[in-house]
Formats: C-alpha cells, structure tokens, sequence
C-alpha cells in the first residue's frame, strides 16, 4: 500500500521540474526520461505540439528543445533497443512573404537523436533518414531490417568541442549547453572550452560552472610561491601579460609531453576559473 507521505513526495517531485499530468513523459529503462510540454494548439500546427522539451536525471532538468521550433510526441515514442537514445521529432515554420505582398507558413522537419544517459542531442537533420526506425536489438536506425538497408550514423553527428570549426563567438546559447552534456569538460577539451569562455558571452555562466566542477574533481593541488606568469598554450611565444601571485593555489590538469609545462587551473575569490599553462620550473622555484 502506498502511503500518504510517498504521494506528497512525488507530488512535490513533479512540481519541482515543472512537470503536469498533460504532458508527455518518454522514460528510459535508466530513469532518466524526456518531458514534452507548454502544448501549442493552433491552425498551423499539428496535433500534439510542444513547446518546449526538458531532459530530467536525477530529479535535475535540462531544456534540451530549441525556441524557433516545436515538438511532437503523441506518447508512443520508444527509445532505441538498448533504452540509450530517442529519436525526437520537431519542425520550425513561420510565415513567408510572397510576390503578390500575401503571407504564407511554411514549416521544416526535422529529426534529432538524444543520449538518454546525459541529455545530449547527438544529431539533428531533416530529409530521409527521418522515416528510419531503430532495428530490432541494434541501436542502430535504418530504412529496414534488410541487410543491405541504408543506415543513418547518427553518433557521428555527435557535437565535440575540439571539432567546433566555425567562430567559438558565433555559438548560440543552445548549442554551448548541448556541447556541455555531450562533451564534459576533461583534459582533452578544456583548454577549448576556456576559449569558448574567453570568446562568447552566451558561455559565461554555463561554462564557468562546469569548468570548476571539473577543477573541483581534481586532486593535485600545488600553492605558488612566486609571482608566476601564465602562458596561453605549453609555448614561449604565448606568454600573456596576467600573472598568479604567491600563495594562489592551482589545480594541476596535466603536464606538457617535455615536461616543461604544467597546464593549471584556478579560481578566483568570485568562482571564475582560468585554464592556463605556467613553466613547470616557476613551481620549483
């Protein structure tokens, strides 16, 4: 029997994320789940229509949808075989001005790919591959069960910050949360995401927190005992004009493969962190 405190319990739960009994809820076999709501009802959109989608982990919400579109999820949805990813369906209209000066809507759909174990949208398309489904025990979409089936390869759509090719400062606000969930800051990627803070304003507050939860996890930490000059990347030539001063305490990410260089983190009295390099000889003198 279910008693009166769990049902509060799960009440309250629900309210915290922003969660009604009128949208619709696509669970993963790992707890996490897809949340469709603010539904849209109108002439121009189809049944079923929301405005917005939210990722939950761990009682943890994410919004994972995109302002210009809307989303349809009737409720019947599956995630692929493994429970690891669902495939999302959205559109993006509006109206468009013709010849005769008359406005018409037109609209364009598109398909996206979700990482149920983080929240990342590891692909979004439009076209054909939209009508694949996922073949039986594979996570795999595909035109069929055929053999010889086309495929759609969505995990090489997935966004990775080192792979960023156009302007760190064009990046939208979407797009930098996405790269957040499916590309966790780690030693590989973090003197890029620092750019991407340096770079863009839409990253000061999403990507400062996840660069000191990084340096948070990390256990070496060394406290300077000179005036320490910082250095762009593991070079002379890169030598910046801002320096540490003794008694700051840095966290230790890697070194340089000549061990010359030490790449550090550190944050300041207000919580902004700074990825660096600094000589590995200025800690030891």
């Amino acid at each position: 029997m279910i008693s009166l405190n769990k049902i509060i319990i799960a009440i309250l739960t629900l309210s915290y994320v922003g969660v009604s009994y009128a949208d619709e809820i696509i669970k993963s076999s790992n707890g996490n789940s897809v949340i469709f709501s603010q539904e849209i009802k109108s002439e121009n959109h189809e049944p079923n229509s929301w405005g917005r989608v939210t990722f939950l982990q761990n009682n943890k919400p994410s919004i994972i949808s995109q302002k210009d579109r809307y989303y349809t999820e009737d409720g019947t949805s599956k995630t692929s075989p493994s429970g690891n990813y669902l495939v999302m369906n959205s559109v993006s209209g509006g109206y468009i001005e013709q010849p005769d000066g008359t406005k018409k809507y037109s609209d364009r759909a598109y398909c996206s790919v979700v990482d149920m174990k983080n929240g990342c949208v590891v692909s979004d398309w439009d076209g054909e591959a939209c009508g694949y489904s996922w073949k039986v025990d594979q996570d795999v979409l595909s035109a069929s069960e055929d053999k010889a089936a086309d495929s759609f390869d969505f995990l090489s759509m997935k966004p990775l910050i080192n792979k960023v090719t156009d302007s760190l400062s064009s990046l939208s606000a979407y797009e930098i949360n996405n790269l957040l969930r499916c590309d966790v800051p780690n030693k590989t990627n973090i003197n890029r995401y620092q750019s991407l803070l340096k770079e863009n304003p839409l990253a000061k507050s999403s990507i400062s927190v996840g660069l000191v939860d990084y340096l948070n996890g990390l256990e070496t930490t060394i406290s300077l005992n000179n005036k320490t000059y910082l250095y762009s990347d593991s070079s002379e030539r890169s030598k910046t004009k801002s320096y540490l001063i003794s008694g700051d305490i840095v966290k230790v990410i890697q070194k340089s493969v000549d061990k010359q260089w030490v790449n550090v983190g550190y944050v300041n009295q207000k919580g902004v962190p700074l990825i660096t390099w600094i000589k590995n000889s200025d800690l030891k003198s």
